[in-house]
């Protein structure tokens, strides 16, 4: 048995009948990814197709974090008391109504209505069968439950762009047929969980829940680690508004500034991106999370400086290195932001860190991608990526030194105790 792996393992039968739950679970997650990131190559389609500005484009994105925030904080728990299963189904329909709502849309409203629901079910979906595969691993390895959801995500967000870029490069139906895919695969997803034999002891309705007596989930920081939510906070903040940016704006990037004419090739910076940060996370995991707060955000920066360049020279090859650049330092720096909060938050109050956690990292993002959407309608996107390229260096240096000047940094804990003991 693992280090991670708690007291009572499961024994042989009880491993068996764990599996379906566990691989309905990890569809589940694949499902809500799968379906948050399939849009990113078409917003461009439906830019030139329907002739609305940045500013629009980057709002209709960023309704997407309304519905994920409106999930987070009120329905996080509730799968604790009504059961796994109970909540999952509901996130998996709405998943599949906003693939009907996307696959129909007529003009940007309708797009907008697809991602809140989009939002709302990812934000139903991933908490609740994140927590159902740590119940359902049969060592109680928890560790190897947060590498399988980890390589889950990135493959769904992998998979989305892919799809998409691949039906516009073959024009297959190209915004019509990716949402088919979604809510086929969210069918069968939702079929799987409710003919599956989930075993008696997990994941089940408590005795005498009562919806009435539910209340969302708090939100509040304890005051002893608000120092250390502070800095890992910024982390994430910085590492999802960049992979926001590029999920919103990536195409439209590559084809208007990169020099790129051919939009299913700009759809794959999007994937590249999300493969590239899902990499960098899976790499980091076995660092210390104070080195991997002040590696990630200097490689990140790094990246956007060099992805500027590429848009100042309007080099493919520039904007791609710049692009997988931003994007190993964006999952570093994720990688250490959320070790930092699970190792910080007390247990008796995790959920209420977590939950804080995540919502102040949607809300900055979607601040940040409607912000330079807003920014290009009135500048132009060439000097707007420019700003924002300074902003995210001079933010990047900002929290590498406020982890230094904290003692937070990796190596500066060691260099302090060696001056101590010189002392």
């Amino acid at each position: 048995m693992s280090a991670s792996a708690a007291p009572g393992a499961a024994s042989a039968d009880d491993r068996r009948a764990r599996r379906l739950p566990a691989l309905a679970a990890i569809l589940a997650i694949f499902t809500a990814i799968f379906a948050s990131n399939v849009p990113t190559p078409l917003y461009g389609v439906w830019q030139a197709q329907w002739g609305f500005s940045d500013g629009a484009l980057t709002a209709m994105f960023s309704v997407y974090v309304v519905g994920v925030v409106a999930a987070l904080p009120t329905i996080g728990a509730l799968s604790d008391l009504a059961g796994r299963r109970q909540v999952l189904v509901p996130g998996l329909l709405c998943m599949a109504a906003a693939a009907l709502v996307f696959a129909s849309a007529g003009d940007i409203y309708w797009l907008g209505v697809g991602r809140l629901l989009t939002g709302l079910g990812t934000g139903i979906v991933t908490g609740s069968a994140t927590a159902a595969l740590v119940e359902l691993d049969p060592d109680n390895n928890w560790a190897r439950s947060a590498a399988i959801s980890a390589m889950t995500l990135t493959a769904g967000a992998t998979a989305g762009p892919l799809v998409s870029s691949a039906a516009l490069r073959f024009d297959l139906w190209p915004t019509a047929g990716p949402f088919a895919v979604v809510g086929t695969v969210a069918a069968a997803t939702i079929v799987l969980m409710v003919t599956v034999r989930w075993p008696a002891h997990l994941g089940q309705r408590r005795p005498g829940f009562r919806l009435r007596h539910w209340r969302p989930t708090r939100l509040s920081v304890p005051r002893e680690i608000f120092g250390s939510f502070a800095l890992a906070g910024a982390a994430m903040c910085l590492a999802w508004s960049t992979g926001s940016l590029y999920a919103a704006l990536g195409p439209s990037l590559a084809v208007e500034l990169a020099g790129i004419d051919d939009r299913a090739l700009a759809g794959l910076y999007a994937a590249a991106f999300q493969l590239v940060a899902g990499v960098g996370q899976f790499l980091a995991r076995r660092h210390h999370p104070e080195q991997l707060l002040f590696t990630g955000p200097l490689i990140l920066g790094a990246g956007m400086s060099i992805g500027v360049v590429g848009i100042l020279l309007t080099s493919p090859l520039g904007f791609a290195l710049g692009t997988v650049t931003t994007a190993f330092g964006a999952g570093v720096t994720a990688m250490g932001a959320v070790a930092t909060i699970s190792r910080e938050a007390p247990i008796d109050r995790r959920g209420e860190v977590v939950s804080s956690f995540y919502v102040l990292a949607y809300l900055t993002m979607a601040s940040v991608v409607l912000g330079v959407g807003t920014a290009s309608d009135g500048f132009g996107l060439e000097p707007t990526m420019i700003a924002l390229g300074g902003l995210t260096l001079a933010a990047a240096g900002i929290l590498v030194r406020a982890g230094v000047r904290s003692g937070r940094a990796g190596w500066s804990a060691p260099a302090a105790e060696a001056s101590r003991s010189r002392a």
